[in-house]
């Protein structure tokens, strides 16, 4: 059972890299086009991010809880 979670937890770490990866991704390309509105950008990444790593925390928690 405990590989099946290291299996889980993996997989939810892979895709919070990719997600993240990909807000980045699409911020330095908004803000290479429109440099003067960086800094809004910048705060839209850093709230998209959080907000991703929370619903990533919390997916973490239930493979835990469901785990037993």
């Amino acid at each position: 059972m405990g590989s099946l979670i290291s299996v889980g937890l993996g997989i939810i770490v892979f895709g919070l890299g990719i997600g993240i990866g990909n807000i980045g991704k699409s911020a330095l390309d908004a803000m290479a086009r429109q440099p003067e509105i960086a800094s809004e950008i910048r705060t839209a990444l850093l709230i998209s991010a959080a907000f991703i790593e929370g619903a990533g925390m919390f997916a973490i928690v239930i493979a835990f809880l469901t785990a037993n």
